[in-house]
């Protein structure tokens, strides 16, 4: 009952003054929890019940144990039970951040561990996969296009990615609710351009992260019948600023050998974009290579590689390494190992 009353004190509103003065006592209370650990003891307070029922088991158990053995029996494993269902809370809460479980005793015994034992990083894929499900929540729960903008932009700067996940489809239907489809050509929403541009690399970045990983993947499958039905047959998408990445996708999910006409004469991205996409053209190459067999990379590729390589100004060495690195897999080298997060100087000294 003080919590509550102490948190409807808090709660309440002035209802006169200038709203320069009801903003500065509101930051008197706010100041005031945070110098007076107001969070401290509002967690305590459920500790005090707690301590009480354990109390009250345990004199009642030895009451009753002089009067009738079988009741206290009884009272004696249900609080026994209450005792270790409790202690597996707190161990499990301290054990991860996060457990939903969470109570003071598992912060302070986190608190401890962390004094005594070095705290261990989470892996690259942990931390990718957090991302990854941040990202998809952020799409889905959001329909503010400049929420999407960023949050698509901070998508395609990720180069490893996590296990397969539904990122693919939500990159699509934005990406289609950003233009207007018509026979063979497509418009895009006034003041969208840039976001379908993005939504559009973010696309092809999945795509090939899923053709490299698990090409049978029941995702890409659901995705390429969803694709058929908004883009039935051949379609131009010259015109607009990401007509190449999104002639790679048309190819890749209507799974037609036609890449005439994929060209790459008069292809100048911004440095963002060709990072991107020479990155996912590494794993597009082997994924061809295997799949024909070891028989040759597709053209298209390598055109990509050798367009790239003597433009002035010269890429990034990350460019080039991918490039240099697509090649060689032509070749028949193994650069198994030279994926795009090793450093550039070593995936020169593998190719």
């Amino acid at each position: 009952m003080l919590g509550k009353q102490w948190l409807n004190r808090y709660a309440s509103t002035d209802l006169r003054g200038t709203a320069i003065e009801r903003s500065q006592n509101r930051q008197r209370k706010l100041d005031g929890i945070v110098a007076w650990y107001f969070d401290h003891v509002m967690e305590f307070l459920p500790l005090m019940l707690q301590a009480a029922l354990l109390l009250l088991g345990c004199a009642l158990s030895h009451y009753l144990w002089g009067i009738n053995v079988t009741v206290a029996s009884v009272i004696i494993g249900v609080t026994s039970l209450g005792v270790i269902l409790y202690i597996v809370l707190v161990v499990s809460g301290a054990a991860s951040e996060s457990c939903p479980y969470q109570t003071p005793g598992s912060q302070a015994l986190r608190c401890l561990s962390r004094r005594i034992l070095p705290a261990t990083p989470g892996s690259d894929g942990e931390t990718t996969a957090l991302d990854i499900r941040c990202i998809l929540w952020m799409l889905q729960t959001s329909l503010d296009k400049t929420v999407h903008l960023s949050t698509l932009k901070h998508f395609t700067t990720m180069v490893a990615l996590a296990n397969v996940d539904p990122t693919l489809v939500d990159c699509f239907d934005i990406f289609v609710g950003c233009i207007k489809v018509g026979s063979y050509s497509i418009v895009v929403v006034e003041g969208l351009e840039e976001l379908a541009a993005v939504s559009a690399l973010g696309l092809f970045n999945t795509i090939s992260h899923l053709l490299g990983t698990d090409p049978t993947s029941h995702v890409l499958g659901d995705l390429r019948q969803r694709y058929a039905k908004v883009f039935p047959g051949f379609f131009d998408f010259h015109g607009h600023r990401f007509h190449r990445v999104m002639t790679v996708v048309h190819s890749l999910l209507t799974q037609s050998r036609d890449h005439w006409s994929i060209g790459w004469s008069d292809y100048k991205p911004p440095t963002h974009e060709l990072t991107i996409l020479s990155h996912n053209l590494i794993t597009l190459a082997r994924f061809e290579y295997q799949r024909t067999e070891q028989i040759n990379v597709p053209g298209w590729i390598l055109r990509f590689a050798f367009h790239i390589l003597p433009l002035d100004p010269p890429p990034p060495t990350s460019v080039v390494a991918d490039c240099l690195s697509i090649i060689a897999i032509d070749l028949g080298c193994d650069v198994s190992n030279a994926g795009p997060t090793i450093l550039s100087d070593e995936r020169y000294a593998c190719t």
